[in-house]
C-alpha cells in the first residue's frame, strides 16, 4: 500500500499504543504528532481503566525508516510518564507538528496552548475561566467547542476543563465521561456528586 502524503512535512503514520485507560491511536509525520485519541470502541460502557498497564507500541501501519516514529516515541515516554507520576509536570510535550494541529490565528490554538501551559495536573479550570485566561472572556461556549475538536487527548488536557458550578461536564461528546473522572481521580482530584462538595476539593488555578 502506497502511504499518503497527507503532511507538507512528510507521509504520516498511524500507531496504537497500549495504556492504564485501553488503547490509544497516534497519527504522525515526521515533523511531530497530528493526533492522539483513544481507539473509538471505548466508551462509558466498555471503559476499563488498569493502572497496571504499561505504555508500550502495538502496532502501526505502514514499517517506516523511523522519522515518523521519532514523534510517538517521545509521546510513549510522556505518556509513561504521565500515568506513572501525573505531579511531575509541568513536563517538554512530545513534539507536535504544530502548523497541522495549530493552526496560527484560529481562537481553537489560542485555547489549545493556554490550557496546556497553564492547566497542570491538579488543577481544573471551567469554560469561562479558560476564555478569560484566552482574553476573550465572553467565549465560554467557543473554548466548549475547541474542547470538543481536541487532536491530543491527554497532551492538550481537556479533562481538566468543569463547568462553572464545579460538576464535570461531558467528555468526548459525553461517551467517555468516566475516563474524565478517571484521569482527574489519577491527578488527586476525587469527585463527588454533589457539585459544592466536589468544587471544595479543587485547587484552582491563580
Amino acid at each position: 500500500m502506497k502511504r499518503k502524503r497527507s503532511c507538507p512535512y512528510g507521509p504520516t503514520n498511524d500507531y496504537v499504543l497500549s495504556s492504564p485507560i485501553g488503547r490509544l491511536a497516534v497519527k504522525s509525520c515526521p515533523h511531530g504528532l497530528h493526533s492522539l485519541h483513544q481507539v473509538d470502541d471505548i466508551d462509558d460502557a466498555t471503559f476499563s481503566p488498569d493502572p497496571s498497564v504499561e505504555v508500550k507500541l502495538l502496532s502501526q501501519e505502514f514499517e517506516d525508516n523511523g522519522y515518523t516514529y521519532r514523534p510517538v516515541l517521545s509521546c510513549v515516554l510522556w505518556l509513561d510518564a504521565y500515568f506513572k507520576d501525573p505531579c511531575q509536570e509541568p513536563r517538554p510535550l512530545p513534539s507536535i507538528c504544530g502548523a497541522t494541529v495549530f493552526p496560527r490565528g484560529s481562537f481553537k490554538t489560542s485555547v489549545w496552548q493556554k490550557l496546556s501551559e497553564v492547566v497542570t495536573a491538579g488543577t481544573v479550570v471551567s469554560y469561562g475561566e479558560l476564555a478569560t485566561l484566552c482574553n476573550n472572556p465572553q467565549a465560554s461556549q467557543a473554548v466548549g467547542s475547541a474542547m470538543r475538536y481536541n487532536p491530543l487527548q491527554i497532551l492538550v488536557p481537556c479533562h481538566r476543563v468543569i463547568r462553572q458550578d464545579g460538576s464535570l461536564g461531558h467528555y468526548c461528546a459525553g461517551k467517555r465521561d468516566k475516563v474524565k473522572q478517571w484521569l482527574l481521580a489519577h491527578e488527586g482530584i476525587a469527585f463527588k456528586k454533589s457539585a459544592k462538595a466536589w468544587k471544595r476539593k479543587v485547587r484552582q488555578i491563580p
